[in-house]
């Protein structure tokens, strides 16, 4: 085994230096039939130029979310509970599953692939694309949703009107989008320039919370032992805390992009360790300072500084804080778009969705892929700020209600993805154990554990998000929430099986590449 040291680590490799770092391709290639996104067809221009700090940096831009530590951190002390169990038995099952899979199959839209080796044609476009692809390009909206909310926290009279805000989520979308355009390498420098600011913000509510505790004031949050119980008024908690950590397969959707693929799996076990410490020292911070009403708001994270640190450096520090995260997020739009095109690329290079998708610009990213996933998010804020307030003018809460049963109803969708990847990982495993002797990164028995956690805790949140109680009773109640988040889940799933059946199946599109690169001059387009 080749060693580096950590100074040698942060410099760039050369060609020869590569070299000498074997590759773990896993099975790559060796498992038929051998879909043309395995092996890239020749000239298409993919830069390999990630490492394993991008992807933890990826990571933890689609798993640690400071907006919903807020609401989190309202639960008083059984937020910790919660957020205990959901590292537990969800965060650290995906990461061991997601670590195990790649060293089998380390390729560009790892989670399609992967479904494919172990469940076939139409599964693959179903749970490994659509159910993936979906509610995480959706995922869009609720990163330019953030941004207008720091913005307004920055001046409250700002954005007043649906009509506002939507024009600006727009705007946020199409700047990310021009973001897109830009190399892999040079919006990754920026990505991680600018996380660096939003961990500082996490440090500085972690500072918040010490100073305040040790300045002699009571903790606000509820602490009594009623606060740490869990029942069924707090069981909402659970479904937010795994919602909250949905995400860390996202990056191996460019998992091709790596400049090594052996580190794939290192940037799994970090964003595991600081998305854990990272939610722990923010809901700390939160639930010491502020009282319940408070803490659940949002956009009221910078008041934090000003209760603990005084109104000189307390409001210096907020306004560090709104404007960081207004550009965090339209940074993590970028972030979301880029990582979530890469699905609609690979199924495109595969001849299942139209050819367009996988186009490269100049700078070799799949940019019309981009462009097409921002276009639905524009007509997804179009009904919410335009459609709804038109067709309800007097309930001004009605772009709420849409969103909030849209959002949860994807996130069920997507939690039903990730019982399909723990099964998709226990097939494999089943399958393969001869191929994983002496590759395995955890004894077989903790993988398949960590599986069935995985799967348990999934279908908890699920059977939590519908019955638990409508979080916006006076808008809609429990049975109405149900019907229609049921509404969006089957509407989801319906079109998902309705996109699979209608591609083609694998096997007919390598049959048809294989013909073409046989063709001398055929170009494949």
């Amino acid at each position: 085994m080749i060693t580096r040291s950590p100074m040698a680590s942060r410099m760039p490799m050369s060609p020869e230096f590569r070299a000498e770092q074997p590759e773990d391709d896993g099975l790559m290639g060796a498992v038929a039939p051998v879909l043309p996104s395995e092996r890239l067809p020749q000239g298409f221009a993919l830069p390999r130029v990630l490492r394993a700090q991008d992807l933890t940096v990826l990571c933890l831009i689609a798993v640690f979310l400071v907006a919903n530590v807020s609401t989190i951190a309202s639960g008083g002390g059984a937020a910790f509970l919660y957020l205990g169990l959901g590292f537990v038995a969800f965060l650290i099952p995906s990461a061991l599953i997601c670590a195990q899979l790649y060293r089998l199959f380390p390729a560009e839209g790892a989670v399609y692939l992967w479904t494919h080796k172990a469940l076939g044609s139409f599964w693959d476009m179903f749970v490994g694309f659509f159910c993936h692809w979906w509610p995480g390009a959706f995922g869009l909206t609720i990163e330019v949703g953030a941004a207008v909310t720091y913005l307004q926290a920055m001046n409250p009279t700002w954005l007043q009107q649906p009509w506002q805000q939507g024009l600006t989520e727009i705007g946020v979308l199409l700047l990310a989008l021009a973001m897109c355009s830009l190399g892999q390498r040079s919006i990754q420098m920026i990505l991680n320039t600018v996380f660096l600011g939003y961990a500082a913000i996490i440090v500085l509510l972690g500072l918040a919370g010490g100073l305040w505790l040790l300045s002699g004031h009571l903790p606000q949050g509820d602490f009594t032992s009623q606060g740490w119980q869990i029942s069924k008024a707090n069981l909402p908690l659970f479904a937010i805390v795994i919602l909250s950590l949905l995400g860390m397969e996202v990056p191996l959707n460019m998992g091709g992009e790596l400049a090594n693929r052996r580190e794939g799996r290192r940037y799994l076990s970090w964003a595991t360790i600081i998305t854990i410490v990272g939610y722990l020292i923010a809901t700390f911070g939160i639930l010491v300072v502020l009282p319940p009403d408070e803490a659940e708001q949002s956009g009221l994270i910078s008041t934090v500084f000003t209760q603990a640190f005084g109104s000189t450096a307390g409001t210096a520090f907020g306004a560090f804080t709104n404007v960081t995260l207004v550009i965090y997020f339209i940074c993590a739009t970028a972030a979301f778009n880029l990582m979530f095109a890469r699905l609609l690329m690979v199924t495109s290079v595969d001849w299942r969705l139209p050819r367009s998708l996988h186009r490269l610009n100049a700078r070799g990213v799949p940019f019309t892929a981009m462009t097409f996933q921002v276009g639905f998010n524009i007509i997804f804020i179009a009904i919410l700020f335009f459609l709804a307030p038109t067709l309800a003018p007097t309930n001004p809460l009605e772009s709420l209600l849409v969103f909030l049963v849209t959002i949860n109803g994807l996130g069920v969708v997507w939690e039903l993805s990730m019982v399909a990847l723990f099964i998709t990982g226990i097939v494999l495993f089943a399958r393969y154990r001869r191929e994983l002797a002496n590759r395995w990164i955890a004894p077989p028995l903790i993988l398949y554990l960590a599986a069935i956690l995985g799967m348990v805790s999934a279908g908890i949140s699920i059977f939590t998000i519908f019955y638990a109680g409508s979080p916006i009773p006076f808008l809609l109640d429990n049975s109405q929430w149900i019907y229609y988040v049921a509404l969006v889940v089957l509407g989801s799933l319906a079109l998902g099986a309705v996109l699979s059946f209608l591609a083609p199946e694998a096997e007919d599109t390598v049959e048809l590449t294989t013909r073409l690169e046989r063709r001398p001059g055929q170009r494949m387009t």
